[in-house]
């Protein structure tokens, strides 16, 4: 049986990006490993990985609703 991981952030040491990573399921796809690549995409640096805060869960939630209502309608249409 799958299990999601749990998400986490990754924030740039050089420049403070930050992104946060929610795979899906256990069974990673090509496009999950590039979203947890160390390597930050504005400056090249190396991100570190912590544990999310109360705000980033938050944020998370919301977002993940927003996805699925966006598939929702677009395969509805």
């Amino acid at each position: 049986m799958p299990v999601r991981p749990n998400p986490y952030k990754l924030v740039c040491a050089n420049c403070g990006y930050s992104k946060v990573v929610s795979p899906k399921s256990d069974a990673l796809s090509p496009k999950d490993l590039m979203s947890m690549s160390p390597i930050c995409s504005k400056c090249k640096g190396q991100m570190e990985r912590k544990s999310l805060n109360i705000l980033d869960n938050i944020f998370n939630i919301f977002n993940r609703a927003a996805c699925k209502f966006h598939h929702h309608k677009l395969v509805n249409l």
